[in-house]
């Protein structure tokens, strides 16, 4: 049993040598590619902020992150647009119930919101199908 344990910790040991050997950069390389990115002037970092730099970033307004979503259906039954909602969830889909209507009384699905309007064409058939409805409509959604 000792003789196993031996042969097994010289194997072992020598698999990690050899791993080591093939695997290891060698010292003569990095000592060359470290000396390719000395500098031989310091450089000095301004703390102060030059105010006309500040162009570099470029603004955002919240109309840039439009997306799309699919108005599936409009229901009088907060019950039924939820579980319409659920059905459409439980298909892969990302949806969502708002309040509609002048009264606030009917209740539209939404399938999404998606990033851009191809994302609906591509799966309309299976949103419709999801949805039980094959008069929707595509619409922006603002953040």
């Amino acid at each position: 049993m000792k003789i196993e344990r031996v042969v097994g910790l010289l194997f072992f040991l020598a698999m990690l040598f050899s791993t080591m050997y093939f695997f290891y950069p060698n010292g003569s390389d990095l000592n060359t590619s470290s000396q390719n990115f000395k500098t031989e002037e310091p450089v000095i970092i301004d703390s102060k902020t030059d105010s006309s730099n500040d162009t570099q970033f470029q603004n955002f307004t919240e109309s840039d992150f439009d997306f799309f979503v699919y108005r599936a259906h409009i229901l009088s039954s907060k019950v039924n647009a939820n579980n319409l909602k659920d059905n459409i969830n439980n298909g892969g889909f990302p949806a969502f119930i708002e309040t509609y209507g002048d009264k606030q009384e009917l209740f539209a699905i939404y399938v999404g919101p998606f990033l851009t309007e191809d994302d609906i064409v591509n799966n309309i058939k299976l949103i419709q199908e999801l949805s039980e409805s094959n008069n929707g409509e595509i619409s922006r959604w603002k953040l």
